[in-house]
């Protein structure tokens, strides 16, 4: 299990808690649009990120809008269908 397994927290987006890997992944190869302001509070979020992106990561992370709630809720529904079905 990795660390960034064992750390929660309450998800604004979702509206329940989450796992710290998950904000990690939310957007693919890249972290939730909100992971800065989320995770500030509890330890150097912004720090970790540039340590662990490239520069044209942290750029593309950076430049990203989010994408509208319809869009995002109809993706939250697909993966929890797909993930039902896998087990």
């Amino acid at each position: 299990m990795d660390a960034s397994d064992q750390l929660w927290i309450r998800c604004p987006r979702l509206g329940g808690e989450t796992v710290f890997s998950y904000c990690l992944r939310e957007a693919g190869d890249l972290p939730c649009h909100r992971i800065i302001a989320c995770w500030q509070v509890y330890f150097p979020i912004e720090k970790y990120l540039k340590d662990r992106f490239t520069p044209q990561q942290w750029e593309e992370f950076q430049g990203r809008r989010p994408k509208e709630k319809l869009s995002s809720l109809l993706e939250l529904i697909d993966e929890a269908q797909k993930n039902t079905e896998g087990q």
